[in-house]
């Protein structure tokens, strides 16, 4: 060994190396124990100690040390990397939630369908393209945007509820409206024809204005069905009416 070389050559411990980890350092080639000793001396003399909570750490209390930290990773108390990048993305898919969300919200519902579904589309656009311009790592940003996408689909399939829901709301209002007006001309002393049409006219135009939504075309062939056995009704009773005071 040249004194200003760090190079060892270790001879063979043992030549019985099948049971070398079962022997005690006095069982071994004195030459070797000395080079090895020498190794370490030169190791500790290059490498810095690792301190952790102000002690050194000998070879076992390191690898110790290490599970513990893989442990803290894999369990993500540590920020990796990856760790990272998911946060940060994880931060832009919910701003671009947010900017799905409040273009729906911006709706009264109930609204037709076919418009409800041309928000949807221009919202999840616009979501879509903000992260784009701001999402980070390739392979973590098809994983943001799948999830991204599956929350997209799951408010959208809410406001569908909520539409169907609120529709068959204003839709039911107003037909019973319209059904108390056509039983209120049903009952008039005098049956007039042009007042009947005056007030079916009023009743289904309101209806036709103001029932909107996927609850409109059920509530439509309701309110035909309604309207066509009180103008039958409706008739015959004028005709009676008008057949008894000899008109």
């Amino acid at each position: 060994m040249g004194n200003n070389s760090t190079a060892f050559s270790l001879p063979q411990p043992h030549l019985q190396r099948t049971k070398l980890c079962d022997m005690d350092d006095k069982e071994l080639e004195p030459l070797y124990v000395t080079r090895r000793e020498q190794l370490k001396q030169v190791v500790g003399s290059i490498i810095k100690p690792k301190f952790v909570q102000g002690k050194t750490l000998n070879g076992k209390e390191f690898v110790s040390f290490l599970q513990q930290i893989l442990e803290a990773l894999n369990k993500g108390e540590i920020p990796s990397t990856g760790s990272l990048v998911e946060i940060f993305n994880k931060a832009i898919l919910e701003r671009c939630l947010k900017v799905y969300k409040e273009k729906l919200e911006g709706l009264r519902l109930p609204v037709p369908v076919e418009k409800l579904q041309q928000i949807h589309e221009v919202a999840n656009g616009e979501a879509k393209l903000l992260f784009d311009k701001q999402h980070f790592g390739k392979h973590h940003a098809v994983q943001s945007i799948l999830k991204l996408e599956d929350e997209i689909t799951k408010v959208y399939k809410n406001f569908l509820l909520a539409n169907e829901y609120q529709s068959s709301k204003l839709c039911e209002a107003r037909f019973s409206e319209c059904e108390d007006q056509m039983d209120h001309l049903q009952v008039l002393k005098l049956p007039s024809m042009a007042k009947f049409n005056a007030g079916f006219f009023y009743c289904n135009r309101t209806f036709v204005m103001e029932c909107v939504g996927p609850a409109k075309e059920r509530y439509d062939h309701r309110m035909s069905k309604r309207c066509s056995s009180n103008l039958v009704l409706f008739s015959s009773r004028s005709t009676i009416t008008s057949s008894s005071i000899g008109w």
